[in-house]
């Protein structure tokens, strides 16, 4: 069950996982308007370039890319998939790595347990 993604980090920092609704095209083709992702709070070591997370970056809370990793300083550059960069963002400020779109598989818990 989706819930709403006002709560979700909420959700994510006590339970570890949910589900929610997209809003918005700068994801597509990744994951387009009403699509289902679910969502699981992960340690930022297992982070990597190429990841779409749930984050906050300047007041504003979406589901983009990580397009770059500042391990040093644990923060992370994020941008949509229409390559507009949104800024960096610390670790703490990524409520959850998107693993599912729906049906489709983006992150297995096999390439997690690897990471």
């Amino acid at each position: 069950m989706t819930i709403n993604r006002k709560i979700a980090p909420q959700v994510l920092a006590e339970e570890g996982i949910c589900e929610i609704k997209t809003q918005g095209n700068s994801m597509q083709p990744i994951m387009t308007t009403g699509d289902t992702l679910r969502l699981i709070k992960v340690n930022p070591s297992k982070l990597r370039k190429g990841d779409a997370v749930f984050c906050k970056v300047g007041g504003n809370i979406f589901v983009h890319l990580i397009s770059a990793v500042d391990s040093k300083n644990e923060r992370f550059l994020i941008c949509n998939n229409k390559n507009y960069t949104n800024g960096w963002t610390s670790a703490k400020n990524i409520y959850g790595l998107c693993v599912k779109v729906n049906d489709r598989v983006l992150v297995s818990d096999e390439e997690l347990e690897q990471r």
